[in-house]
């Protein structure tokens, strides 16, 4: 059964909101407009995974998406974890297209599409150094010792895999494989390491100790927050800004209303610049000009709410 569900990382959710408001000329829109395309391709490739996981007996595997667990200084993150009560399995899941080549010598990956080649670093190596860092992090919390196997999944079915090493073949396979591997790692560890108490205890205490990555991406992207549009997007056609006009938001370009448009610049506020806003930022933010009106907005919003009076300000809910 899932114990942690697959979700968009909140870094794909800032990306959108930068480039949502970055100027169409401005230094790093390239980036930003790459990085999240890069990022989606990773979620995409992560959620054709789950046609296969859903196969698998809810009684015997346990699974967790996205684990960002710490060995003290360093974090180690964990695309899918499968736990049984006899092994760990860890999936690294690549959304590659074209033909990929694994290079065991160097502990590269090159690949080649659209007549372009690009090296990566070795997944295997980057999963084989996942499954030493939770055997590690398993030893650090009291539980007894457990085999980690890994996996590197490749979510595209076109994707053509080479290399020149028949160990590769054992690590590196197709999603529509996935389910065969998982049955003959269950028949290599088919002793039970962990009982019934073990597990729950295990279960609790990654759910507890994960730790989500928080990334400024104005610093990540280096972007002015001096260069960031301000204003409200319309809801239908995307123009900037809305005029706020008799209780509506109003789009000067295709005469939507809106009651609740300023929603999402709120959101994008939140995103890209603090996690809390006050009256007066909110109308900088938002083009308004009116001090009850942002009170009255804000306040329909079911915002955390700080300080008193004239020091009040309104949080992002966790």
């Amino acid at each position: 059964m899932i114990k942690k569900e697959r979700t968009v990382s909140g870094f794909i959710v800032k990306l959108e909101a930068l480039v949502r408001r970055m100027p169409e000329m401005e230094p790093g829109r390239e980036r930003a407009i790459s990085q999240l395309n890069k990022r989606r391709a990773g979620y995409s490739g992560e959620q054709k995974l789950d046609y296969y996981l859903n196969f698998l007996d809810e009684k015997e595997y346990w699974i967790y998406h996205g684990l960002r667990l710490s060995n003290g200084s360093q974090f180690f993150q964990i695309d899918t974890l499968l736990l049984t009560k006899g092994s760990g399995i860890i999936l690294e899941v690549k959304n590659w297209n074209g033909t990929i080549i694994f290079e065991p010598e160097f502990h590269q990956v090159i690949r080649i599409h659209n007549e372009k080649e690009e090296a990566f670093h070795d997944p295997i190596s980057q999963a084989e150094h996942q499954s030493r860092q939770l055997k590690k992090w398993m030893a650090a919390h009291g539980f007894p010792d457990f085999p980690i196997e890994f996996a590197v999944v490749i979510s595209s079915p076109s994707t053509i895999i080479k290399s020149p090493s028949n160990q590769t073949s054992k690590k590196v396979m197709h999603a529509h494989r996935l389910l065969t591997n998982l049955n003959s790692i269950k028949k290599l560890h088919s002793i039970e390491r962990l009982n019934e108490k073990q597990l729950k205890k295990m279960n609790r205490t990654l759910l507890k100790k994960h730790a989500e990555h928080e990334i400024d991406v104005m610093k990540f992207i280096k972007v002015n927050p001096d260069a960031i549009l301000t204003g409200v997007h319309c809801p239908k056609c995307g123009s900037l800004p809305m005029i706020y006009h008799w209780g509506k938001w109003r789009c000067t370009v295709c005469k939507t209303t809106s009651d609740t448009a300023h929603h999402q610049a709120v959101e994008d506020y939140f995103y890209l610049i603090k996690p809390s806003i006050t009256n007066a930022e909110f109308r900088k933010f938002t083009h308004l000009t009116s001090v009850f009106s942002a009170s009255r907005l804000l306040g329909q919003m079911n915002l955390h709410l700080g300080g008193e009076k004239k020091n009040r300000f309104y949080i992002k809910p966790t």
